[in-house]
């Protein structure tokens, strides 16, 4: 669709995802790193093929990355607060990668859409 290269979406989409689900401690993020080198495939090229080669990217939520349908209530796994719903971080992933694309000077702008429970598309809007 543009001359925007998918690996640099791809990259743009590790660095959201770290930024927006990491805590900054480089040990305590260590599982998150590595899935984020390996979950993420470019579409047409992924191994389940969820996503045709129109779309951007293939995300497999299996091995640490959040997928984009969870939440999290309180007293789950020891949090306190509020709910909190995936969907809305990977919302702030997707303004991560349009605000770096903005900068970099190109009008076209992405967004995810969850397939299932593991599997995250990113597409051209």
């Amino acid at each position: 669709m543009s001359g925007i290269r998918r690996t640099t979406i791809r990259k743009l989409y590790r660095q959201g995802l770290l930024e927006v689900f990491g805590c900054g401690d480089q040990e305590m993020d260590e599982h998150l790193v590595k899935a984020l080198k390996k979950d993420i495939h470019l579409a047409g090229r992924a191994p389940g093929e969820w996503v045709s080669e129109e779309g951007i990217l293939e995300i497999y939520c299996e091995n640490g990355i959040p997928n984009a349908t969870d939440y999290v209530e309180p007293g789950w796994y020891g949090c306190e607060g509020p709910t909190v719903w995936n969907s809305e971080s990977w919302n702030k992933v997707d303004k991560y990668v349009n605000l770096y694309l903005e900068g970099m000077g190109h009008s076209e702008r992405i967004f995810h859409e969850p397939h299932n429970s593991a599997v995250v598309a990113v597409h051209w809007a």
